[in-house]
């Protein structure tokens, strides 16, 4: 009986293992059968838009101080007035500065009468030891040649002085650098100027305009000088503006991690105005082909961006990716990956590594 009992407890234990492997069977046969599309990463390269907000920005503009102290005299120019280059826009008076100039060329005169008279006295005993050999001492006519060199470089001197203080006098004449608009002017007639540091005016060439755009780090490759902007603002919203790339920074700011462009545009008929932001739209192109793979192949997860890979045993791998660009229903990644690879069209976070599936190519 207890034989019996034994053998009947060993049948049952061998049925439950039987049993078991079976379930295990049908679990690896149902992984194995798991189905993926997969495709081509695809090397393109791509031609494509993108929109930014720029800023219109005078070609020139300055900030017009006085070089030296003094009272505002008269004022030529007023705010929104169009000057030309050198054009006087506004004259000082400094007394003191009248004077030093009048003393400077008083003594100018005074030094160059006594050159003079040393010249003529040099001559004179020339001319007698000339005529009468002996007559004049060498010593009192190397004298005289002495003084007259000296009264010669004092008559120099005084000349630099006055033409330093005429030099200063023309400090007093405020002139336009460059043809543009007074945007600001800060003082009026009788003002005392100085170390205020604060400017007379401001001028600015609003003739030609520089566009300024701060592109992302991930577009930086894509700008080439081809690159055009087409750029609208608010004043004349019915109107496109269309303009090559001029300046180039070429070089990622470590703060923005951004690239800086310039523009220049045209505005003859002054109907854009320094100052305004726009709505730009850059055409960009990658210097080279880089490669693209469909949006829903890329799962952005906490632990990171990736897309998965069928490896030639079949079982997927996670692979790290930085994306780039869009492109229709693509995107551009960056990584460790081919053309020859197999990309899950249709990645989940839940597709861990080592699993085996069945590859379908789409």
């Amino acid at each position: 009986m207890i034989r019996y009992s034994f053998l009947l407890v060993f049948i049952v234990f061998v049925g439950c293992q039987q049993q078991g492997n079976d379930k295990e069977g049908q679990t690896e046969k149902k992984a194995e059968a798991l189905e993926l599309a997969v495709s081509h990463p695809q090397s393109l390269q791509p031609q494509y838009r993108i929109k930014l907000t720029g800023e219109l920005q005078p070609q020139e503009s300055v900030a017009l101080f006085s070089k030296v102290k003094g009272f505002v005299r008269q004022i030529h120019v007023d705010v929104g007035d169009y000057v030309q280059k050198g054009q006087l826009l506004a004259r000082m008076e400094a007394p003191e500065m009248d004077v030093q100039s009048t003393a400077d060329r008083a003594k100018q005169h005074q030094l160059l009468a006594n050159y003079e008279v040393s010249k003529l006295r040099y001559k004179r005993l020339h001319d007698v030891d000339g005529r009468k050999k002996g007559a004049i001492s060498a010593l009192e006519l190397e004298r005289a040649y002495g003084d007259m060199l000296r009264d010669s470089a004092a008559v120099v001197e005084a000349g630099g002085a006055y033409q330093k203080s005429k030099y200063m006098e023309d400090y007093l004449l405020i002139r336009a650098p460059f043809s543009g608009v007074i945007t600001q002017r800060n003082f009026s007639t009788g003002a005392l100027l100085g170390d205020s540091g604060v400017p007379m005016f401001n001028l600015v060439a609003n003739d030609k305009l520089k566009l300024k755009v701060v592109v992302p780090e991930v577009h930086g490759q894509a700008v080439s000088d081809s690159t055009v902007a087409e750029f609208q603002v608010l004043s004349i919203p019915n109107r496109t503006f269309t303009t090559k790339l001029k300046r180039n920074a070429k070089f990622i700011d470590p703060t923005t991690r951004s690239l800086s462009l310039e523009f220049e545009v045209p505005n003859g008929d002054k109907s854009l105005i320094g100052g305004d932001f726009a709505d730009v739209q850059l055409s960009l192109k990658r210097a080279q082909h880089t490669i693209f793979i469909p949006k829903e192949a890329v799962v952005n997860a906490q632990s990171g961006v990736f897309v998965i890979r069928i490896g030639e045993d079949g079982k997927t791998e996670r692979v790290q990716v930085r994306l780039g660009i869009s492109h229709e229903n693509l995107v551009e990644v960056f990584g460790a990956i081919t053309t020859e690879d197999r990309i899950v069209n249709r990645a989940s976070e839940e597709l861990t590594d080592g699993k085996i599936v069945k590859a379908l190519m789409k």
